[in-house]
């Protein structure tokens, strides 16, 4: 199969734009305090809205990958791009003396969930289309949802400012849908075993192509899996950590006044995003363990920054670090999952493992708050989360002992079988 019939490069731009919308969840920051004033709604039972979210990613990371392997990527996005949009516009009309759990049906679950299934969507057609560059394309896809909280954000509040949070809701909900409808006019499905014009591939994927297409009891059923999602954990927790607390660490360790401290999240947010681009095109060039255990070192060193720093240069330089690795993580694993479990089960087998970044959402937020709490400051957190990922570096070098193994015998096989 060749890519005349498909500009894939197209189709990848679709997938971002699509991404830059369901990335305004992450802008939860701007509506939560508007809609607390609006419903005088305690902020704890808001932040909850968030929490629900990322807990319920699991669900729809699952749920989309499995409309994505059995009826393709344009249904799990239209499907997903439905629940997301009538989610935002029903937030929209949320009325007065209503109860939170509205909200919690319609922007946490509703919304949420229809983010996570387009995501999966988007990223799975994505990794079907790019077996030659798949780091480099699953960063960039990541990038766009990475990114949709910082573009979006200023909209959102421009909007908020000039019609009101239940107004701002009910605009988004209409232009995500009208844009989400335009990008699938160029979105088409990858086809089986796609690949692209002029390349060939290397005759151990070859082999891994042909036999390596294992369900996700399959999957679980494999060490080296449960060593992938240790690794996941590992990796995303500091991340998470310093973008949910960027703010207030800011402006209680380092004397940021709260704009100021607000321009740091927008910085580690950027981080993020150019970390899941250049970490993906990395790890095309040196391998994908190579560059998980660079990612750990630059993690480690950034949190052993934090605990001696006094400048707020120093603290920039850390959160860039950490936001980076961060999207690093999330753009490394789609490819890990595609090249080690094949693509034909790829919608669920990614779902299953992103089990270990919604572990690391429920523990590394909720950790940097207990021990703000327990000590008035953030450095205990921050020698944890070193130690975290100390203990990541070191599954990091069973992994790839472990996939060096696997490639070994992958090889020997194709061998054998051009022999024959």
């Amino acid at each position: 199969m060749t890519d005349q019939k498909y500009n894939r490069w197209v189709i990848l731009v679709a997938a971002v734009i699509i991404n830059l919308c369901i990335g305004t969840l992450y802008a939860w920051s701007v509506f939560a305090k508007p809609l607390g004033a609006l419903f005088s709604w305690a902020p704890p039972a808001l932040a909850l809205a968030f929490t629900i979210n990322h807990g319920l990613s699991p669900v729809s990371m699952i749920g989309g990958g499995f409309i994505q392997d059995k009826l393709g990527s344009k249904t799990t996005i239209v499907v997903g791009g439905l629940m997301f949009t009538i989610g935002l516009i029903l937030t929209g009309f949320i009325s007065e003396g209503s109860s939170i759990s509205m909200l919690y049906l319609s922007y946490s679950t509703l919304a949420g969930v229809g983010g996570g299934v387009v995501y999966a969507g988007t990223m799975g057609n994505t990794v079907k289309f790019f077996p030659d560059k798949r780091g480099l394309a699953a960063g960039i896809c990541a990038a766009g949802y990475g990114c949709g909280a910082m573009l979006m954000a200023p909209i959102a509040s421009y909007l908020i400012e000039q019609y009101g949070i239940l107004t701002c809701f009910q605009i988004l909900g209409a232009v995500f849908f009208v844009v989400i409808a335009l990008a699938l006019t160029v979105t088409k499905r990858a086809p089986a075993n796609y690949t692209p014009a002029g390349w060939v591939p290397p005759a151990a994927s070859k082999v891994q192509t042909n036999t390596n297409d294992n369900t996700w009891t399959q999957m679980i059923g494999q060490g080296i899996w449960w060593v992938i999602m240790i690794m996941l954990y590992c990796g995303a927790m500091s991340g998470l950590m310093i973008v949910a607390h960027a703010s207030p660490i800011g402006q209680l360790m380092f004397g940021l006044p709260p704009i100021k401290a607000a321009f740091f999240v927008s910085i580690i947010t950027l981080a993020n995003a150019v970390g899941r681009v250049g970490f993906g095109a990395l790890s095309d060039k040196i391998g994908r363990s190579n560059t998980i255990m660079l990612m750990y070192v630059i993690s480690a060193l950034s949190m052993l920054n934090l605990t001696f720093t006094t400048s707020v240069a120093g603290f920039a330089i850390s959160g860039m670090g950490a936001g980076a690795v961060f999207g690093g993580f999330l753009c490394l694993l789609p490819p890990i999952i595609g090249e080690r479990y094949g693509l034909k089960n790829f919608g669920v087998n990614y779902g299953v493992t992103f089990i270990g970044f919604s572990l690391a959402a429920l523990t590394g937020p909720l950790l940097a708050a207990k021990v703000r709490v327990a000590t008035g400051d953030y450095n205990q957190a921050y020698w944890i989360a070193l130690g975290v990922n100390v203990v990541g570096l070191v599954f990091a070098f069973i992994y790839r002992t472990m996939d060096n193994k696997s490639t070994a015998t992958s090889a020997s096989y194709a061998k054998k079988s051009l022999a024959s």
